[in-house]
């Protein structure tokens, strides 16, 4: 079996990176938002400055973590991205990794797809949630109680939507962590 070129090497090792720091990323965010809100919920705190405002204040308080929770999230998910994508792309055209292969063809498949789930999610999806959370806040700190369920009604709408997009990434790119590394064992690679 002829060794395999140092440069493909460092390629497959940055992309098999990228490709665990997102897959242990997104897992992360859904894990800490799932007890989350329950939690703030149970300890029922109060929002300064919100008198007026008579919904739930745990939820604002929940979101304003939740809400750093999926901007850092964004930037990783924008960063591993980029890096999967470059490292595949520089192993299949620079260091002629197979693209016939099964496990090469997966791999494209599952990152091209987690590719469009995070554009989807970066550039349409997130860009709602955030203005509705955004209005929601100002109309519960304004006591805009109307205008705060109004908003908030809206995000809770679209949220599942966020939720399936989370999952269906994970899967994308555990799919393409397991081809990466199954194209890692095969003997007949150059």
């Amino acid at each position: 079996m002829p060794a395999m070129h140092r440069g493909r090497r460092i390629c497959e090792a940055l992309h098999l990176l990228a490709l665990g720091v997102w897959l242990g990323s997104l897992i992360l965010a859904g894990a800490v938002a799932a007890q989350l809100f329950p939690m703030l919920r149970s300890l029922d705190p109060s929002m300064p400055g919100h008198e007026g405002y008579t919904g739930d204040q745990w939820l604002i308080v929940a979101g304003h973590v939740g809400d750093m929770l999926f901007n850092t999230l964004d930037l990783i998910q924008f960063i591993c991205v980029l890096l999967a994508g470059v490292t595949l792309g520089l192993s299949l055209w620079r260091f002629k990794l197979p693209m016939k292969r099964a496990s090469t063809i997966v791999r494209t498949c599952a990152l091209a797809g987690a590719f469009l789930l995070v554009a989807y999610e970066l550039f349409v999806l997130s860009p709602q949630l955030e203005s509705e959370l955004h209005a929601y806040w100002a109309a519960a700190a304004s006591a805009d109680n109307t205008g705060a369920q109004k908003h908030r009604d809206a995000f809770t709408t679209l949220h599942p939507q966020a939720t399936r997009v989370l999952v269906a990434t994970i899967i994308s790119v555990l799919i393409a962590l397991i081809a990466s590394a199954c194209s890692l064992t095969n003997r007949t690679d150059p």
